[in-house]
Formats: structure tokens, C-alpha cells, sequence
């Protein structure tokens, strides 16, 4: 407990001096708009416009003044205590709450591990029992058993190699002290606890039993060195068997290729020529990005020991033969987020996602103070009967008081849980002639406590993300901002009518129609079409009531019209002249076709309210605002610090 109290008290210290060192900005009344914030929202609004330049900072802190400000009288008249917005604000956090978690405790936390660990390669040697997952209960036990019996032995001063060459499962290591060379992060799926134990033992040191996917191992770690990464390679390899020479011939030929090369013949061209690798020949040898551990450790050895992009080794003989091994380029791992991209798309959907998050779930149990009481959970599967695997069944009533366990110093009891393990009906059915009452409800309590653990975690989330906690600002201020904002803007701008009309009556001068065009549109429908280039070529010579009088008791046709007033831009007037007697192009379309004749042009006229009502409403909004903006400076009087200000400027 008096570490618990050094280590808050240490905690609270930092906070406080934090705080310190985070000066005001500005004040409106007694709320204090502080630098941390205005930074925060100043950048993430302008993201890569965010140069901090005097008038960036002035333009978007007179923004953000006002923004404040009707938050501020949001907040004045108690919109903060409104029961459905606090409400909508709670819907918001948990959505956030949740896939903040998984990225910042998770998924970043992965990431940066991996980022880390990549510094360094490993040397380990194992120990290894065989229990795929495919195997049988049976076997996996066994495996299980073994491995702890090595263990010990291992504990009591049994020699490494001498364990290796007698239990190890992985014959092709056995015999040479189970060395299975270097390694780096991050290593495939399924072996994430592989390569955590790697990184987490000492050379000279051997680990617990760690699961795979393929069974278990102990790993012994000889030794570390700094990464060395990836490099592009190509490659002329001269083999020594299955080709028509002999060994000190192969020999010759390769210090014959590589004398060559120095002579500044072209290496593709040399590779196409002479290279056995016929995967690689017709590529100029191109092998692609090499990785520690993947090839023969002499063939590895002399590739990154080239210094250079270019540069080529002499002959390096392994087991296969002669290769002669060019360096084309090394990864460049130096932009961090790049780098943090490629790591997230490697280890995407790995199993170390969630053996990570069983790890945060046993990291928040500590950190909280979890304790449980095991009595109350026997007293628990004391009560059951055969019901508790049907749906039917419904937990038994236990003492209020009775706590099944205690975490951040909240008390979860019996009751509590009897609730959640009536609610898990898929689980218990499926128990059901699978498990006793200790294993399933065991099951059921982990998964319960999962659940408090991560709740309790997401509450948390302000105290240890200051991002989360200006997050949570955002939403918050941003729901006050919109609710403030409709009623005392949107709605009295749509609502209030005397205003409205009074406001237009007062700016009506603004609100006119510019000049447009008056025309008749025709409609003639018809079977046969001559009708429609008869009726359109008479248009163009008569005037409208010769028109009609025409055609209105032809058979098999129907013409109508109607007197339109359409702005000068509009599409269906783009052939027209506006001319007297002018006539648009004619349209077809199957058995309907239209045309339009010009009357006259229309003065500029002022609209209606009516007609205007779209643009008056959104200019009496901005009206409004403006004033209602006026109002709140002279009701909540800002102070700007301007030496912090002026601090901002770059």
C-alpha cells in the first residue's frame, strides 16, 4: 500500500506540474481557456496549415473566441445538465471509448513494441514439444507435462544441449543444441509469445515454457546485435552439383565471372549468361529483399557485409555452390510512420492481438487493485442444478453484500454476477454434457471479469490519454454548441415570422430576380412524327394563337403549352436567341416532342418573401448570430493573455 500512495502522490506531482507549465491563453468569467487546448484544436482543424504564422494564430483564435463563447452561455443556462444530451454524449463516449482502447492500448502499443524490438536481432537455441492445434486433449496434456518436466529439470542444473538431444521434438536442431540462429521481431502468426520471450530473456538465459502454434519451447537467448535489417539483392550462383564440371572447375568459373565483373562487365547480363538459379537467371539474378534467417548464414553473412548499393562479393561458397551476391539497395526504416504502416499491415489480424489484450486485462486487474473472492463463487456453483444448462434457469438471490470480487475499489457481487451469467444463455446451452458447473461457471466468471475490467478501463480513458480527454471536449462542446445554436439562431430564424419580415421588409432591395427570359414552351404528342416536324417548322413563321387554332382538333395529335419565365442561364434554353420569334431546337423523345419560342425579356424585378424565403431565412441567421455574437462579448467579457499569445507565433 505505501508503494500504491508513493507512486499516485508521484503521479499527482507530475499532473500538477504539467498544469503549471500550461498557461492560459485566454478567460471568459472564470472558465480558462488554456494553450495545451487551443493547440490541440488549433491543428488538428488546420492540420498542414498549422504554421503557427501571426495571422493563422489571430484568424483562428477569433474562432475559436467565439465558439467559446456560445458554449460558455450554453453551459450558463444549464444545457450541460439536460438529461437526453447527456445522454447523446454517453452514446458518443462509448462508441469512442472503445475503439480508442483497441487503438491505444492495443494496436499502438503492438505497433511501437514491434518498432522497438526491430533494433535488435536475437540469438536463441529451443527446446521444443510438439501439441498442434489440430492435436487431441490427450496430446496437448502430454505435451504440457513434458514441457514442465524439462523445466524443472532444466531449474535443478540439467544441461541445455544434453536436454536438447534427448527430449527436443525439432530433430533438425537437436543435435546441434537446438540453435536455431537469429531472429527479429516481428516473427509470424502464431508466434507471439515465441518472440516475446525472446526479447524478454537475457543472453545467457533461458525462458519459461512458451506456446506456439505448433506446441511448446523453452528458449535459451546466446546473444543480441544491433538489427540488420533488409537488404535487395541479385546473385550469380555456380552450383557444384547437377551441372557438367567439376568442383575446381565450378571454382574457376566463378573467379573467372567475378574477375569479369571487375572488368565492368554488366552483372544482369553475367547473371543471364553463367547463373545456374534458373528462378533468377531470367531477372538479371534478382532475388528480392533478404531478411535475416533465411538463407545459408554464410551466404546471409557476406551479403551484409556489402557496404554500398552496387557493391558485389567475391565468390561465397555454401553448401550448393558459388554465389557471387550484389547489393542493390538496404530498407530505409527511418520515417517512423511509414515504417509503423508496414508493421501494421504485417501483424494485421494476428493472434498477438489478442493474447495483447488478455495482457492489458491482467495489467488493468493490477494496476486497479483486483481481489477476488473465491468462496463467493464455490457458494455460487453450490446452488446450481441441472436447469442452469437451459434457458429456463434463473440465478438464485444471494446477500446484497456478498462481493464476488472488489476492482478500482467498486464491488461487484454475487448478484451481479448471477444477472450476467442469466443473460449468457448461448453459453450455457452450449456447456450443456461439455462441462461441469466448476468449468463453466469458471468460464463465465473470466468473461465477466473480462468485461468490468475493460469498462473500468474505458472510464479511465481522460486521466491517461490527454487526446481522449480533448476528444471528449470536442463532443461535449460540440453538442452544447449545436443545441445553443438552434435556439438562438435556427429556430427563431424559420419560427420567428414578424422577424422575418420585418428583416426582409427592411433588406428587401437585395432580394431580386435578374433579367430573365419569357417564352412558350410547346408539347406535341404523337404516334407519327411527322406531326412533330410539321407543327415545329410552322412555329418558326406563326405567332402563338395561329399555333393552336391550327392544331388543336388534328387527329391523332395533341399539342399544349404553357408560358414560362426562366432564368437566362437555364439548360433548356441554351440553343434559344432571345429574339423576337425565335425558336429553340426541336427534342424528341418516342412518341412526345418540345420546343420553346421566345416572347420577351423580363426586367429585373424584386421577389416576393415568399420567393426569396430560402435566402432571406439564411441572411437573417447570419443576422441573428452576428448580433447574438455582439451580445455575449458584452455579457462575458474575454481577457486574452497576449504575451502567451504572442509565444505562439513562429
Amino acid at each position: 500500500m505505501r508503494l500504491l500512495f508513493v507512486i499516485a502522490l508521484f503521479l499527482t506531482c507530475i499532473h500538477l506540474d504539467a498544469q503549471k507549465n500550461d498557461k492560459v491563453l485566454f478567460s471568459i468569467g472564470d472558465e480558462k481557456v488554456h494553450v495545451s487546448e487551443f493547440k490541440y484544436i488549433y491543428e488538428k482543424n488546420n492540420a498542414k496549415d498549422a504554421d503557427y504564422s501571426k495571422e493563422s494564430i489571430e484568424e483562428y483564435l477569433d474562432l475559436y473566441k467565439k465558439f467559446k463563447l456560445k458554449v460558455h452561455k450554453a453551459k450558463d443556462v444549464g444545457l450541460d445538465t439536460v438529461k437526453t444530451l447527456q445522454q447523446e454524449l454517453a452514446g458518443y463516449r462509448k462508441q469512442l471509448a472503445k475503439s480508442y482502447l483497441k487503438d491505444k492500448e492495443i494496436n499502438d502499443r503492438l505497433i511501437d513494441e514491434v518498432v522497438t524490438r526491430m533494433k535488435e536481432d536475437v540469438e536463441v537455441s529451443h527446446i521444443f514439444v510438439s501439441a498442434e492445434a489440430k492435436a487431441s486433449d490427450n496430446v496437448k496434456q502430454g505435451a504440457f507435462m513434458k514441457v514442465n518436466e524439462i523445466n524443472k529439470k532444466l531449474d535443478t542444473g540439467s544441461p541445455f544441449d544434453m536436454m536438447c538431444k534427448t527430449l527436443s521434438e525439432d530433430r533438425s536442431s537437436a543435435n546441434k543444441g537446438g540453435y536455431l540462429g537469429y531472429y527479429t521481431a516481428p516473427l509470424p502468426d502464431g508466434f507471439y509469445e515465441f518472440e516475446n520471450a525472446m526479447y524478454e530473456t537475457s543472453p545467457g538465459e533461458i525462458s519459461n515454457p512458451v506456446k506456439s502454434k505448433m506446441g511448446y519451447h523453452i528458449i535459451k537467448v546466446t546473444n543480441r546485435r544491433p538489427a540488420r535489417g533488409q537488404i535487395e539483392l541479385a546473385h550469380i550462383l555456380l552450383r557444384k552439383k547437377g551441372v557438367n564440371r567439376t568442383l575446381p572447375q565450378t571454382k574457376i568459373l566463378a573467379d573467372s565471372v567475378y574477375f569479369l565483373l571487375q572488368q565492368g562487365r554488366n552483372f544482369e547480363n553475367m547473371a543471364g549468361k553463367f547463373s545456374d538459379d534458373s528462378k533468377t537467371k531470367g531477372k538479371g539474378g534478382y532475388l528480392g529483399f533478404l531478411a535475416i534467417n533465411q538463407y545459408d548464414v554464410i551466404f546471409e553473412d557476406a551479403a551484409f557485409t556489402l557496404e554500398k548499393d552496387g557493391d558485389y562479393s567475391k565468390p561465397v561458397e555454401t553448401e550448393i555452390g558459388y554465389h557471387i551476391i550484389k547489393r542493390i539497395s538496404k530498407r530505409d526504416d527511418s520515417n517512423i510512420e511509414l515504417l509503423k504502416k508496414r508493421i501494421k499491415a504485417r501483424i494485421a489480424n494476428q493472434d498477438r492481438f489478442s493474447i495483447a489484450e488478455k495482457k492489458l486485462i491482467e495489467d488493468v486487474k493490477q494496476d486497479a487493485g483486483y481481489v477476488s473472492n473465491q468462496e463467493s463463487l464455490d457458494e455460487f456453483i453450490t446452488q446450481l442444478n441441472d436447469e442452469f444448462f437451459t434457458y429456463k434457469w434463473s440465478s438464485p438471490k444471494f446477500d446484497e453484500n456478498k462481493v464476488l470480487f472488489e476492482l478500482g475499489g467498486d464491488k461487484h457481487t454475487l448478484n451481479d454476477f448471477g444477472q450476467f451469467v442469466k443473460k449468457s444463455v448461448k453459453d450455457r446451452l452450449r456447456y450443456n454434457k461439455v462441462k461441469t458447473f466448476d468449468q463453466a461457471v469458471s468460464e463465465l466468471y473470466e468473461k465477466y471479469v473480462d468485461e468490468k475490467v475493460m469498462e473500468y478501463e474505458e472510464k479511465n480513458l481522460e486521466n491517461k490519454y490527454p487526446d481522449f480527454k480533448a476528444l471528449m471536449r470536442e463532443y461535449s462542446e460540440g453538442i452544447l454548441l449545436f443545441e445553443i445554436t438552434k435556439q438562438e439562431v435556427w429556430d427563431k430564424a424559420s419560427k420567428d415570422t414578424t422577424g422575418l419580415r420585418a428583416y426582409y421588409n427592411k433588406n428587401n432591395s437585395k432580394y431580386k430576380w435578374p433579367q430573365r427570359v419569357k417564352v412558350m414552351k410547346y408539347r406535341v404528342d404523337s404516334e407519327n412524327e411527322t406531326a412533330f416536324i410539321s407543327t415545329y417548322k410552322y412555329a418558326q413563321k406563326k405567332d402563338h394563337d395561329k399555333i393552336i387554332d391550327k392544331y388543336k382538333d388534328v387527329e391523332d395529335m395533341k399539342i399544349s403549352y404553357e408560358e414560362l419565365i426562366l432564368d437566362k442561364n437555364d439548360k433548356t434554353l441554351s440553343e434559344l436567341k432571345f429574339k423576337s420569334g425565335e425558336i429553340s431546337e426541336l427534342k424528341i423523345d418516342k412518341t412526345t416532342s418540345t420546343f420553346y419560342k421566345f416572347i420577351e425579356l423580363v426586367n429585373p424585378v424584386g421577389k416576393t418573401l415568399e420567393e426569396a424565403k430560402g435566402y432571406v431565412i439564411a441572411d437573417y441567421q447570419d443576422y441573428l448570430e452576428k448580433k447574438w455574437i455582439e451580445d455575449l462579448t458584452k455579457s462575458y467579457p474575454i481577457k486574452v493573455n497576449k504575451s502567451v499569445l504572442k509565444s505562439l507565433v513562429k
